[in-house]
């Protein structure tokens, strides 16, 4: 645009140098001289030879006559440069960029280098977002796209459809380049989703959506589309039309373009985040931004996990090691139990062999009960460390019970941990049931219900009673 006003400018300067620099030539001047003597009277040709000549005209007189024939030269050659320069002449339907000369509420002129300044009508301004219109400034370039351009008329330009074209344009180079970009769901038909780039209205196929991949109930994948509706997603085109107006995305592909880089990116050994995506009976499934990987079950935890969902939930933050990437099958093993602190290594520094412990029973096995301590690992009281020598009747646990128990042994390396209840003394075991019973019963007056409370101190006194009289007679002696 600045070089069209120079080419302007260059025109008015051609015109004065020739007004300047014009000279008369000899021939020029006499043609000039025999025209004045032929236009003369024939009565000044005899006029008597003493007749005095009359007084020339007055110099600023011929200096008006002077400039006034320099102006309308000026005026013809400019127009005649002008007509002989060649503009641009703009044709309906392209897209032209140009800067702006000056704004008003109802139009705005644009200059785009050709011979008329364009002109951007209300109607279309009406129909730009008023965000964009109040940054507009004097000075600023815009793209316009022609509406009409007939002889000796306005060129009549449309700012709105300008910045459309420069979004079809964005959203070609988008289809060219493969790039990933972030849009918002706008909204759903039968079809799919609706989302907005620009000032284009883009569409998603339901095939293109991995969240409804597996729904085939016709209200349940419309419920799926409409909790996407304010939500961003993950988008590549697929498909640019200018002409039929067609803009289409998929998420699919998107995600899948996510998948690969990202198992290029992870490897066997790196500690990462991910979101628990689900749960299932045999471990959790975790999303590790773009590819999911899976925590099998004995992976979960140092302590023995019945169910994964009784660690974790969809919805959870969760760190984990890579422990195995299968590439060509894009499966990732993850291992929880990995970047936990190892219970084993702290066992010998909270406890001793002879310290009592409470913990509950896990599993009852032919050769002894599995008990798991407080620290979450788990030991084992052998058959014969289950029944005290002086009890008259024979003790029987179950899962969920919780006991009291003895450590008699401990190996850390080879993670053992050996347990006994035959060791646990009467008085023990009484002292540990009255201290039992007072906390649950605090418990339950602090949850402000009584009668559990009561229920708890029975429950309590029948087991110290219990444990009481399975004490021999001299026991005390």
């Amino acid at each position: 645009m600045r070089e069209y006003r120079k080419e302007k400018l260059s025109l008015t300067v051609i015109v004065e140098e020739r007004l300047i620099n014009a000279e008369v030539t000899p021939e020029e001047e006499h043609h000039a001289n025999a025209h004045d003597h032929t236009q003369q009277p024939e009565h000044a040709q005899e006029a008597p030879q003493n007749h005095q000549e009359e007084p020339a005209q007055p110099p600023v007189k011929r200096q008006e006559e002077k400039g006034q024939e320099e102006a309308e030269m000026t005026e013809m050659d400019f127009a005649a440069l002008l007509n002989e320069y060649p503009y641009h002449q703009p044709e309906r339907g392209e897209l032209l960029r140009g800067e702006v000369l000056w704004i008003n509420k109802d139009s705005i002129l644009v200059d785009v280098g050709a011979k008329r300044d364009a002109v951007i009508p209300g109607s279309d301004l009406s129909r730009v977002e008023e965000s964009y219109l109040a940054n507009l400034k004097v000075g600023d370039a815009v793209p316009v796209y022609v509406l009409r351009q007939e002889q000796d008329e306005e060129l009549r330009v449309s700012l709105r459809r300008g910045l459309e074209e420069e979004d079809w344009i964005r959203a070609t180079e988008l289809l060219e380049s493969q790039e990933i970009v972030e849009l918002e769901v706008t909204g759903h038909n039968k079809g799919g989703v609706l989302v907005r780039y620009g000032r284009l209205e883009g569409f998603i196929p339901n095939s293109q959506i991995p969240a409804l991949k597996f729904v085939r109930n016709p209200e349940e994948r419309t419920r799926r589309k409409e909790e996407l509706v304010g939500t961003t997603l993950k988008l590549k085109a697929i498909e640019v039309d200018r002409r039929r107006r067609r803009l289409v995305f998929s998420a699919k592909a998107a995600e899948e373009a996510l998948r690969e880089k990202r198992l290029q990116e992870l490897s066997v050994g790196d500690v990462v985040r991910g979101r628990v995506e689900n749960v299932t009976d045999f471990g959790a499934f975790v999303d590790l931004g773009g590819v999911t990987g899976l925590i099998h079950v004995s992976k979960l935890d140092w302590q023995r996990v019945e169910h994964p969902g009784d660690v974790l939930k969809p919805g959870d933050e969760v760190e984990v090691l890579v422990e195995k990437i299968d590439r060509k099958r894009e499966r990732i093993s993850l291992n929880r139990q990995a970047v936990l602190p190892n219970p084993w290594k702290l066992l010998p520094t909270l406890y001793q062999p002879g310290d009592l412990l409470e913990g509950e029973v896990t599993n009852v096995v032919d050769f002894g009960i599995f008990v798991r301590i407080p620290l979450g690992i788990e030991g084992l009281v052998h058959n014969s460390e289950i029944q005290r020598p002086d009890s008259q009747e024979f003790r029987v646990v179950q899962p969920g019970d919780v006991v009291l128990v003895r450590i008699t042994d401990m190996d850390p390396e080879r993670e053992r941990l050996g347990l006994s209840m035959r060791k646990v003394t009467p008085e023990e075991e009484a002292r540990w049931l009255a201290q039992r019973a007072t906390a649950q019963a605090e418990s339950a007056a602090a949850a402000g219900s009584n009668e559990p409370e009561a229920t708890a101190q029975d429950e309590a006194t029948d087991e110290a009673d219990e444990a009481a009289s399975n004490e021999p007679a001299d026991a005390g002696r």
